[in-house]
């Protein structure tokens, strides 16, 4: 078994839904201090890991403005703390996957969902996880600014792995489930964050007005 293939199933074992990979030249195009070469210099791979929420849970959440319980009800205090267990959960996996690159000699950084460090200034993370995704395969943009994957939407949570061994990439996610879409997520965002994109861009987002809600992307 490849080494690839000994990461997926340990990781399928210990709990995750997805892992896909991508090469670190594939993220080289973000700002600096935010690619792969920023965290590790000779960063070759990237791997990806997703944890499904579950849909009960999910399903509590209003759909928009028209209920006054959007901020600091009880369901969304239940959905704060699933996402939090699940979070948890894949960050767990994602640092066993780390360490067991290391064993193999590898250099592993471990970018946890739960607490990646996020520069508040312009709000942008230290590590894009939602780009890795898309480019090891796994997801596609919605033009709500999140991660669609085909098996689980957009609710599924991820961690990654920047890693100096080299992994074969699996091809970057093409698809568009938005194509066909009225995008309501675009008129019943609960801040107006969300506009129309404009040319081939796959959403429109004022991320200082999406900050202010409690499950910012």
């Amino acid at each position: 078994m490849t080494l690839k293939g000994e990461l997926k199933e340990m990781a399928l074992h210990l709990g995750a839904d997805l892992l896909g990979v991508a090469s670190a030249d594939a993220l080289e195009a973000a700002p600096p201090p935010h690619r792969p070469s920023d965290i590790m210099a000779d960063a070759k791979s990237i791997v990806v890991l997703g944890m499904k929420l579950l849909d009960a849970q999910v399903d509590l959440l209003d759909s928009g403005r028209e209920r006054d319980s959007y901020h600091g009800g009880t369901q969304e205090d239940v959905f704060v703390g699933h996402n939090a267990l699940v979070s948890a959960e894949l960050d767990k996996i994602g640092y066993k996957l780390a360490r067991f690159l290391e064993r193999q000699g590898f250099r592993a950084y471990h970018q946890p969902y739960s607490g990646g460090g996020t520069d508040r200034r312009y709000i942008l993370g230290f590590f894009s996880l939602k780009h890795a995704a898309q480019q090891a395969g796994l997801a596609a943009f919605g033009r709500s600014s999140l991660i669609i994957t085909p098996e689980y939407g957009p609710r599924v949570r991820l961690t990654g792995i920047v890693t100096n061994s080299a992994l074969e990439p699996d091809q970057p996610y093409e698809g568009d489930f938005c194509a066909d879409c009225p995008q309501m997520c675009i008129e019943i965002c609960p801040v107006g964050a969300l506009q129309s994109p404009a040319g081939e861009h796959p959403y429109e987002i004022d991320k200082f007005r999406c900050f202010i809600s409690p499950f910012s992307p």
